[in-house]
């Protein structure tokens, strides 16, 4: 039994390849491999528990974890496969010899491996994609979950997992939705037929896009008419979501509403036109000239509107009624519908409650509102073509009364963004609101003692607190200086 130990003993100990002073032998390589093993497995367990324990409670984001923890992880193996050989007395030349060896295998028959390695790494430190980010590449869609050395697992919303190596995402174009955080612009392509009317249509896509829950309004949504196509009229609504990620819940809700919104207006949804002319149509449909009329209804296209919801009175119209906008063109009118949004109140139903942010300023369409001040028994009554909102929104301050619809009411709904742009851009229409803010002296007097307790008013406003409230009003809204 010993002289067989001593046999595989001198076995695993000959060197069976020498270049220079350094030699290779069976022992030295299966001691190699064995280091390797124990190191891949310390890296594995440090990454983890590195991640998870540690770095989480630093509340870094999942993807500078994960790419921290790999690193480290991989360098602190690289180190303690050092110390290893070492401490197993292994000639550390003959390790240089067979990484030689391995490198000159890798160099000719290992080029993706290599390369993926080199991508792997690259990924890790550049942090251009991420774990936890949702990317699209190549029609794929879906979470990056791991980034190893060698690839890249990409989980879909399928909750299926891709493998992908490296070198193929850096070496593609790949779109990070959630580069920075899951925010973001989502679009919506609508086309529509020829005849249809584009003011109505971005009235319509905007009333969509505030009906839906999971649009942000952050960023107020947006539609651009982007051409005219051969059988369609564009366009584009953009909206601004929480979670990117879940866009396309997103745009099939949306999809649904926008398909209800264009029936109630009449509007089809472009598709392509085939026309078919006969030379004789009285042979297709016999019919003398006096039976022409009641024939002629075969050749028109059948109605798909639903008659369940009576065709809604645009925007464009209701602004157009009220005295200050009745002088508007099309081009004005169509800035005002692009600004706002049409919400409708049912009786009783609350516009906004004291305390609230003032974040929108009111237009008063259909209807009428009320509000009184505390300690205040006769409340003010607001009907159509005034407005509403005005107050909290120059001052930035929260709302100071509790308004209320008192019949059912229609309002537009403008945001401090959308109201600039368009009173910047038609400074006539701001001289108008300018105007109609005489109206609100009363009401001004009546929130007199709330505007003292928050601090807002000054002496001019003692003096003259109509032209207090235009001079705000101008600091925030007028047209800015050339």
């Amino acid at each position: 039994m010993s002289s067989f130990l001593q046999a595989v003993n001198q076995v695993l100990n000959t060197p069976f390849l020498n270049f220079g002073s350094a030699s290779l032998t069976l022992s030295a390589i299966a001691q190699f491999f064995l280091v390797l093993l124990i190191a891949l497995l310390f890296s594995l367990g440090f990454k983890r528990i590195f991640a998870n324990q540690i770095l989480s409670r630093l509340g870094l984001k999942q993807g500078t974890r994960e790419s921290i923890a790999t690193i480290t992880s991989y360098s602190l193996a690289t180190i303690l496969v050092l110390i290893l050989l070492q401490a197993l007395g292994v000639n550390l030349a003959s390790v240089a010899v067979l990484a030689g060896s391995l490198g000159i295998g890798i160099g000719f028959g290992l080029q993706d491996i290599t390369r993926n390695f080199i991508s792997g790494i690259a990924m890790l430190v550049e942090r251009k994609l991420k774990v936890g980010d949702f990317i699209e590449w190549e029609g794929l869609s879906g979470y990056i979950t791991e980034i190893s050395l060698r690839s890249t697992v990409i989980r879909t919303i399928t909750k299926r997992h891709i493998v992908i190596p490296n070198s193929n995402l850096v070496g593609s174009q790949v779109i990070n939705w959630t580069y920075n955080d899951f925010k973001g612009w989502v679009p919506v392509n609508v086309s529509v037929v020829h005849e249809s009317d584009p003011i109505l249509v971005i009235e319509a896509l905007l009333d969509s896009a505030y009906l839906e829950e999971s649009v942000s309004y952050e960023y107020p949504p947006e539609v651009f008419f982007t051409g005219f196509g051969q059988n369609s009229l564009d366009f584009v609504l953009w909206i601004w979501v929480d979670r990117v990620d879940l866009k396309h819940k997103t745009e099939s809700s949306l999809r649904f509403i926008i398909d209800q919104n264009l029936r109630q207006h009449h509007i089809r949804l472009a598709s392509p036109r085939y026309d078919l002319w006969h030379r004789n149509p009285n042979v297709v449909v016999q019919s003398t000239v006096e039976e022409y009329e009641d024939h002629a209804h075969v050749q028109r296209a059948v109605a798909t509107f639903s008659d369940a919801y009576p065709k809604p009175v645009a925007v464009r119209d209701l602004l157009q009624q009220l005295p200050y906008f009745g002088d508007c063109n099309t081009l004005e009118l169509r800035k005002l519908v692009e600004i706002g949004h049409r919400r409708r109140l049912e009786a009783g139903e609350v516009l906004y409650k004291a305390g609230e942010p003032g974040d929108k300023f009111y237009v008063i369409l259909l209807g009428a509102v009320k509000y009184s001040i505390n300690g205040e028994d006769q409340p003010t009554i607001m009907r159509a073509g005034q407005f509403i909102g005005e107050f909290s929104l120059m001052l930035g301050i929260p709302r100071t009364v509790t308004v209320t619809a008192i019949e059912d009411t229609t309002v537009f709904a403008i945001s401090p963004d959308g109201f600039k742009k368009i009173l910047h851009s038609q400074p006539r229409l701001y001289d108008m609101i300018v105007q109609e803010m005489g109206r609100h002296e009363a009401e001004l007097t009546q929130q007199n003692r709330r505007l003292r307790e928050l601090g807002l008013i000054s002496q001019d406003y003692d003096k003259n607190p109509v032209a207090w409230v235009q001079k705000q009003l101008e600091k925030l809204f007028g047209p800015q200086p050339h």
